[in-house]
């Protein structure tokens, strides 16, 4: 297998991405008829019967009393910590998620202290969080990175002991669990992201999961202005309703989701087969921490085995159309924003994995899916084959 670093020629012919989004082809004639009894009722958005519905679905697929849909997953977090009253001090957050997770709470008044990651799930350290906690601390939010859910125990005991709020961030863990117990179902509430890169998508959009009516009430309410009565704006909310198209294509996806699983499992089982005696890989593993939906697949490079640094493998893969990421690099506390009150110590666990992170695609375009894992793995397998003369290769490239 000859490398695009070498002879200037991509494997795949269009770029292949880590978060594409998923859309089977047999998923279209039903969105297309739910839209057309959107189109003949001509509401489409305001909690129109397609919003309705597909909160009457989460609700029941998730088994929790409440399931709000949202505009998006930042704001589902925002006005979940506006609705309960979470507007000042500070709370403990992963690093390693994507910025909206921090971004959601400065807006709603809340000052994000980052905490540093276990290194097996990847997501927040219950005993770095017991070291950062202080008076100012209103609220604890982890994230379950790549579908792998947190401590939810260990972090609801802490939560209790302190007197402080838990709610999760829950945008990965679409259809995932912890020993049987979903997004939601640990007694506090979870906000969703329906993003088009997610393995549930609305296009764009979010949730809010709970088992309390009267959140779930204040939450509709917040989403649509304020109204609390007719004509009259009893709060300060905004505009964050789900339009019926989000909610439709939401819809038309739930008959595919098993069969989706079913692919991304089996493209996991082939990067598993294929990469598993590389050097200087490290795959992160996610079936014994729980059921998961696989849309991520991960692994850590160790450049001293494997022969080029993460960034490096980066490079060689992008050349070849393959638009691999580094998940979440380089880690909230070093974004601008947020450089300057960057965590001292260094958040060592959390450093170390995104410095050695790579994502891999799961979902492909215009080839079939166990195809293009096996030409990935083989690519991958190549580089480290040929590590020295690719580094020469790149290092002319960037000069």
């Amino acid at each position: 297998m000859e490398l695009a670093a070498l002879t200037g020629t991509p494997f795949f012919s269009v770029p292949q991405h880590v978060g594409g989004p998923i859309v089977e082809p047999e998923l279209r004639g039903g969105f297309f008829r739910l839209m057309d009894g959107m189109l003949a009722r001509n509401q489409f958005t305001n909690s129109g019967p397609l919003a309705v519905r597909l909160e009457e679905e989460m609700a029941a697929r998730f088994r929790i009393a409440e399931a709000v849909a949202i505009a998006n997953g930042t704001l589902a977090q925002l006005l979940l910590l506006k609705a309960i009253g979470l507007v000042s001090g500070e709370a403990l957050v992963s690093a390693n998620t994507f910025v909206a997770t921090a971004h959601a709470c400065e807006w709603a008044g809340l000052r994000p202290v980052f905490c540093d990651i276990d290194p097996e799930t990847l997501d927040l350290s219950p005993a770095d969080c017991e070291r950062k906690m202080s008076p100012g601390v209103r609220a604890i939010i982890p994230t379950h990175v790549f579908g792998v859910m947190a401590d939810m125990p260990a972090l609801g005991n802490l939560a209790r002991r302190h007197g402080v709020a838990l709610l999760a961030d829950a945008a990965h863990a679409f259809d995932c669990d912890l020993g049987g117990v979903p997004p939601g179902g640990f007694g506090i509430p979870e906000f969703l992201s329906f993003h088009a890169t997610k393995f549930f998508s609305t296009f764009e959009g979010g949730m809010v999961l709970t088992g309390d009516s009267s959140l779930a009430r204040e939450l509709r309410e917040l989403r649509n202005f304020g109204f609390d009565r007719p004509n009259d704006a009893g709060k300060l909310g905004l505009n964050a309703k789900l339009p019926e198209a989000s909610a439709a294509f939401g819809l038309a996806s739930l008959p595919f989701l098993e069969g989706r699983v079913r692919r991304l499992r089996e493209v996991r089982e082939t990067y598993i087969r294929e990469l598993a005696d590389v050097p200087g890989l490290r795959i992160h593993h996610l079936d014994r921490f729980g059921r998961n939906n696989y849309r991520y697949f991960a692994l850590f490079v160790e450049e001293s085995a494997f022969g080029l640094s993460r960034d490096e493998l980066i490079l060689a893969l992008r050349l070849e159309n393959i638009l691999v990421r580094d998940y979440f690099h380089p880690g909230c506390h070093r974004q601008g924003h947020y450089r300057n009150n960057a965590p001292r110590p260094a958040l060592v666990e959390t450093e170390r994995a995104l410095s050695r992170i790579l994502a891999l695609p799961t979902s492909f375009v215009e080839v079939e899916p166990i195809v293009a894992a096996r030409a990935v793995a083989g690519l991958v397998r190549e580089a480290q084959a040929r590590a020295e003369e690719v580094r020469r290769v790149l290092r002319r490239r960037t000069e």
